[in-house]
């Protein structure tokens, strides 16, 4: 969440609008610090954001091409790791969108 707020003046002012429509649908879930699998995965400040994804979700989005550069347009334990547009592309394929 405070990722989003951080990232929301780089965005057009429409952003923070669709955001407010979007927080409350959000549900807030406890991070997940280590798991039962072996993990070779350099960025140690981003494990818990991967950890947590493979915990709670199917897909991990983000914006981050650096530090999810390994697992990013690929799987980490069967977890989707896509940028938002590729996320928008599969949707539209499958027509969803």
């Amino acid at each position: 969440m405070n990722e989003v707020l951080r990232n929301l003046p780089k965005l057009p002012v429409g952003a923070t609008t669709t955001w407010l429509g979007l927080r409350s649908q959000v549900l807030v879930v406890d991070d997940v610090v280590s798991l039962d699998r072996p993990v070779v995965f350099a960025a140690s400040k981003d494990r818990p954001i991967l950890f947590t994804a493979l915990a709670w979700t199917e897909v991990l989005l983000t914006l981050d091409k650096f530090d999810f550069a390994d697992v990013l347009g690929g799987e980490f334990y069967g977890l989707r790791v896509l940028l938002p547009y590729q996320l928008l592309g599969l949707e539209r394929s499958a027509g969803r969108l």
